[in-house]
Formats: structure tokens, sequence, C-alpha cells
């Protein structure tokens, strides 16, 4: 569900980024947060929480519950990458902005082969 109201092309496409940067950075805020405090179960819960209630904030009223909670899992797998990969290895730009691409490529495939070029899977903000 991407983009309401935008003209799908470019606008989308940074839409979906920005969602994908504030998602790992979730995730890398949480790790600076918490440390080794608690278990990735723990933190895995408090993040799913967290996005689902925003989410559901936002946008339950524009989508079902199904596609709120889809997002919810989604943007959860990219915010705990931005939890985990902090502790197993260094910093490095290239790489966050090279998976970042990876990411997006991911969720332009899955659009295409659902046959959802123009609504998304993912709900941007």
């Amino acid at each position: 569900m991407e983009g309401q109201g935008q003209p799908t092309g470019q606008g989308q496409q940074s839409e979906t980024m920005n969602s994908i940067a504030m998602a790992f950075n979730l995730g890398v805020s949480a790790r600076q947060q918490k440390g080794e405090t608690e278990s990735i179960v723990e933190v895995s819960n408090e993040l799913r929480e967290f996005i689902y209630s925003n989410l559901s904030r936002a946008y339950a009223t524009q989508h079902p519950e199904d596609a709120l909670r889809a997002n919810t899992e989604h943007l959860l797998q990219i915010a705990l990458l931005g939890y985990i990969i902090p502790s197993v290895c260094a910093y490095d730009e290239e790489f966050k902005n090279r998976l970042f691409v990876l990411i997006e490529a991911k969720i332009n495939q899955a659009q295409t082969r659902q046959g959802r070029q123009q609504v998304g899977s993912i709900i941007t903000t």
C-alpha cells in the first residue's frame, strides 16, 4: 500500500526506501538503548508491538487488518536486521546502502510477481 495519493515511480521508491531506513534505524536504536540486556525474542516482541501500534494508528481505516499485520512482520524483519547487524559486523555505509537497495528490490520483485505494480505491499509514510 505504497504512496497513497502519490504518483507511481520515483516518489513511491523514495517512500519505500524511507520506510526501509526507518525500520532499520528503529532496530539500531533498540540496540543502542538495550545493548545486551534483553534477548532478541524480547526485543522482537517489543519492536513488533511498536511497529504494529504505529501502523494501526496511522492506517487502520485505510487498510485491512491482514495488510497491517503483513507490513508489521516485514518491517519487523528489517528492524531486526538493524538490531543484529551492528553486533556481528563493523559499520560500513556502502554495505548499509547496498542492503537497503536489495531490500527495496525484493519488495519491488514481490509486487511485480503479485501483479501489484501500482499498489505495493509496504505501507509507507
